[in-house]
């Protein structure tokens, strides 16, 4: 299947730019806000490829599960994504969405549709104490701004996981853009409702404030890790197990740590590299490539 990876390693590499990106829009557009125009300027720009080129719906039963499904993979993982990477840097941010192979696997198996072995066992173990030393548990002093952003993001990824986990089945009926339209429309239904106010005031008193570099970001954004990156999630979900699709997070780090290094100035701990050498070991060891040969 090597167009399904080579669309996965496409997913990875956008996203690892997405945390640098990101925390540029932040510092112009206030976190809720942006969750709003991000998740907005996608849908409309879905919905009218949808309208023009593909016109299939889904069923009524289906929509509901979509919005479901949406909740956990668009609304709440937005939120708390956000709001958890204006509080953070890029690098921990994208070490820490390595656990969704991870917690994607202890869902699945709490579903009863995937069954722990021994490796994976000693993977989840590994991969959890990763994120423990990441976040400075040990450390009384640590940061506790930092810390609670850290936080977030790790709620982000049980989030997402969930969605991982529940979604496969009902996204498989129908192709990647139908998919993706209704899941973010839902969901630009549910953040205005939620974050609404948030985005008026900015519409209203600093929208006009944001730099040509926010506003190029902002495209990038909604553009590749938005659209095409759900688009091709959705797309691989229909040939290949949750897992599998999971599995190719821990790219993530590689990326958003070298940009966050060059760009953002970023300095790299040995507290992030154990905790890095931690969660990909553990990563690789529930990685479903490793069980086949196992």
């Amino acid at each position: 299947m090597p167009g399904v990876y080579a669309a996965l390693l496409t997913v990875q590499l956008f996203f690892g730019i997405n945390y640098y990106a990101t925390k540029v829009i932040l510092a112009e557009i206030p976190p809720r806000a942006w969750a709003v125009l991000r998740i907005a300027a996608a849908a409309l720009l879905l919905l009218g490829w949808h309208t023009l080129f593909v016109r299939t719906y889904p069923t009524r039963r289906d929509f509901g599960w979509l919005a479901l499904f949406a909740v956990f993979g668009v609304m709440l993982n937005q939120i708390f994504f956000i709001e958890g990477l204006a509080r953070t840097t890029p690098a921990h941010s994208a070490i820490i969405g390595t656990t969704i192979p991870v917690m994607t696997l202890l869902i699945g198996t709490v579903a009863g549709k995937e069954r722990l072995q021994f490796l994976k066992i000693i993977g989840i173990t590994l991969s959890l104490g990763g994120v423990w030393w990441l976040l400075g548990i040990d450390r009384i002093h640590f940061d506790a701004g930092q810390r609670w952003g850290d936080l977030l993001t790790l709620l982000n990824c049980i989030f997402f996981a969930v969605f991982l986990a529940i979604s496969r089945e009902t996204v498989a009926k129908y192709d990647a853009i139908t998919s993706t339209t209704f899941l973010m429309l839902v969901g630009m239904v549910g953040l205005g409702i939620i974050c609404g106010a948030d985005f008026h005031r900015f519409w209203v008193d600093k929208a006009g404030q944001v730099s040509l570099k926010g506003w190029l970001h902002t495209g990038y954004v909604v553009v590749f890790p938005t659209v095409v990156n759900y688009g091709l999630n959705y797309w691989a979900l229909k040939r290949v197990e949750a897992s599998v699709v999971a599995v190719f997070i821990y790219i993530q780090p590689v990326v958003a740590t070298a940009l966050s290094v060059f760009l953002l100035g970023e300095v790299v701990t040995l507290r992030m590299v154990v905790s890095s050498l931690l969660i990909f070991g553990g990563v690789f060891l529930t990685s479903p490539i490793l069980q086949r040969k196992s």
